[in-house]
């Protein structure tokens, strides 16, 4: 493939074409490598299966799809994941993999399975799920981009037809009839699939398919207008729009010598060009884009030789930092925070903070509105809601306390209001532990030492 767009620009008779880039590349590379990296703490999955897509719609609770019909479910923020057995999926030989989930809430949810096994809803946290009836030819599913229960839109292809999107608008999607997008095209390449869907608003949104071009809407997803990306043309795996001007696209890369990062576009999605800043010695294949709570944007995927890559750039900074991780990684969610998890090939998960520093970091963002004494205690602590938190009517929270390695040692549920409630801790062992506050999808902590 290098030697491919070499003579295409030697042919064209455009011998800076090569020369410039590279110029480019080893500036931007050499200011790329200074800057620092963040590290990324492993969590256990329980599997070896390749784990393709991540949705956390709550502080508590998440989800990943994988291969093979695997769904796993956390209850816990992400510190531990079990297998959930649900039903009411068609698994159609050989397209057995859940490859897009977007959850809503803990309860609605939705993903893609396949490349033809389907879309489908479910509305009791995963373990049953409802097919949606997509419009005419719409075999091969992939993206998909839900506003609510009543607005959504699932991109893919057709059976002997490039990009196709169907919507649903204002009526529960359950219910209500899809209609199919007007999407701008003339191939008939199935492979030509729309591979992910991201709006900014009600009106513009980004999708980017496997052919290499970017359809854009500026009506809310009625009608679809193309736009190449710089050649040679390569896959598009993810669309991230920024702001009303700023927008990323990830790509599987060619290897091109100065090529392989993302694509960025300035004037809305109208125009691509190279992202020189995220241009490096690696030439990744990207898999995926992020924008968590504080602004960071995220991408992973994979390098030439085969390494996992994790890059971040956080807001109003001009280069990305980056590190290498075990495996490919081939998605990237956080819920509303800096707390950010990536999940990859062989079972792969890892988080950007480890278990007690997450919580700890929990705790500042949300500014914990209880207290806890006498700290350090030998025989029993004492739980209080902040005044402003008090009222005459009880308040039921659920409580845990974990021990410095993430295991839960103590969980019950509490009716707390103005009185205090008291927790014996006299036969836990000596050391660090952490009590944990549950109300309703917000966690809040504090360190508790047990002498």
């Amino acid at each position: 493939m290098k030697s491919k767009s070499y003579f295409h620009c030697l042919f064209a008779q455009k011998s800076l074409c090569i020369s410039k880039r590279i110029v480019v590349f080893i500036v931007l590379t050499f200011l790329f490598f200074q800057v620092p990296a963040q590290n990324w703490f492993q969590v256990s999955s329980g599997t070896q299966k390749k784990l393709n897509t991540i949705s956390f719609p709550s502080a508590n609770v998440g989800y990943i799809g994988g291969n093979d019909s695997l769904l796993l479910k956390t209850i816990d923020g992400g510190t531990t994941w079990a297998p959930v057995n649900f039903t009411g999926v068609n698994f159609l030989f050989g397209g057995a993999d859940i490859l897009n989930l977007q959850f809503l809430s803990p309860n609605v949810g939705f993903m893609t399975v396949g490349l033809y096994s389907g879309s489908y809803g479910t509305t009791d946290g995963g373990l049953t799920w409802t097919q949606i009836a997509l419009p005419g030819n719409h075999c091969f599913n992939r993206g998909l981009y839900f506003f609510d229960e009543y607005n959504g839109f699932i991109g893919g292809s057709g059976c002997f037809q490039s990009e196709l999107i169907s919507y649903v608008s204002n009526t529960l999607w359950s219910a209500g009839t899809w209609s199919s997008s007007t999407v701008n095209n003339a191939s008939f390449n199935s492979n030509d699939m729309v591979t992910d869907i991201n709006f900014h608003n009600t009106n513009y949104g980004l999708a980017g398919s496997r052919s290499g071009y970017i359809f854009r809407t500026i009506n809310g997803g009625l009608n679809w207008d193309s736009a190449a990306t710089p050649q040679p043309l390569s896959p598009i795996t993810s669309v991230l729009i920024v702001d009303d001007t700023l927008a990323y696209a990830s790509y599987e890369s060619d290897g091109v010598f100065g090529f392989g990062g993302l694509y960025i576009s300035t004037d809305g999605g109208l125009t691509w060009n190279f992202d020189n800043a995220s241009i490096t010695f690696f030439y990744p294949d990207f898999m995926t884009l992020h924008k968590s709570g504080n602004q960071t944007i995220y991408t992973g995927g994979v390098s030439s030789v085969s390494q996992g890559l994790i890059f971040n750039k956080p807001q109003n900074v001009s280069f990305w930092n980056y590190d290498i991780v075990d495996e490919k990684i081939n998605d990237i969610a956080s819920y509303n925070d800096s707390i950010v998890f990536a999940v990859g090939d062989s079972g792969y998960i890892v988080k950007n903070l480890p278990v007690i520093t997450s919580v700890i970091e929990n705790n500042e963002a949300n500014q914990a509105t209880f207290n806890i004494y006498p700290n350090p205690t030998a025989d029993a602590f004492t739980i209080e809601l902040d005044s402003e938190n008090t009222s005459s009517q009880a308040k039921e929270l659920s409580i845990e306390i974990i021990d410095v390695t993430g295991r839960k040692v103590y969980q019950a549920n509490f009716k707390i209001n103005i009185a205090p409630t008291t927790i014996d801790v006299s036969q836990f062992k000596s050391g660090i532990c952490y009590v944990r506050i549950f109300d309703g999808d917000e966690i809040q902590s504090k360190k508790l030492i047990i002498e």
